[in-house]
């Protein structure tokens, strides 16, 4: 299960959504998931903890789609944030 944050700017259905996955034992990882479900770009990480790959995960949007797309957080990586 994740939450979905949507970034602010316009997002576009055909740029696909940006994953946070995995844990605090076994680090949190990135990637791109293109819109039709059928392709990943490569994979970030992995992070130790939940906020730092969260953080990749809104610069890749930024800086490869222009923030054009939805980042998924997992759980697991936004109970680490929200520890904080």
């Amino acid at each position: 299960m994740s939450a979905i944050y949507p970034f602010p700017a316009p997002y576009r259905a055909d740029r696909g959504t940006i994953h946070i996955w995995g844990d605090a034992v076994q680090g949190f990882s990135v990637s791109h998931e293109s819109s039709s479900g059928g392709s990943w770009g490569e994979i970030l990480g992995p992070f130790e903890r939940g906020n730092d790959a969260i953080a990749a995960a809104y610069a890749l949007n930024l800086d490869t789609y222009s923030g054009s797309c939805n980042v998924a957080v997992s759980d697991a990586a936004l109970r680490e944030m929200e520890a904080l």
